[in-house]
């Protein structure tokens, strides 16, 4: 089964307003570099696994303000976003650069990890850990 860890940032971090940041991310149980058109092919084609039984996809890191930690976030608002879709790198992570950083504030960032044609990972059981990862962190 899929499973994800955000390495970078953490909890504790505190990014410098403006400054440029890498995300990093590790998953298991996922052969990435899969991705199809998400114009013109999005959802079109089911799940596929390679011949080692692991899901054929893709991540997306997403990265939103909190105003009120309280309160759902809107999920059409968010302050950076970004598709993985390379292979994942010898030590199995995927990054992306946050070029021109982030304004000063409280941030989550979270994994979206997705099969082939973008759909949500199909997993064999309901009982399991998350395959998603979601952190939050300060810009300050």
């Amino acid at each position: 089964m899929v499973s994800t860890v955000i390495r970078f940032p953490i909890e504790t971090s505190k990014i410098k307003p403006f400054a440029p940041f890498t995300i990093r991310t590790r998953t298991i149980n996922l052969k990435t570099g899969f991705f199809d058109d998400p114009v013109k092919q999005y959802y079109i084609f089911p799940q596929t696994l390679d011949n080692n039984g692991l899901i054929q996809g893709h991540s997306h890191v997403t990265i939103q303000r909190i105003l009120n930690r309280f309160a759902p976030l809107d999920p059409q608002k968010f302050d950076f976003f970004k598709g993985l879709n390379d292979p994942a790198d010898g030590k199995g992570e995927l990054t992306a650069l946050v070029e021109k950083g982030l304004p000063a504030g409280n941030y989550r960032l979270c994994t979206m990890v997705s099969s082939f044609a973008h759909q949500p990972t199909l997993m064999p059981v309901a009982q399991r850990g998350a395959q998603d990862d979601c952190v939050r962190f300060t810009v300050a």
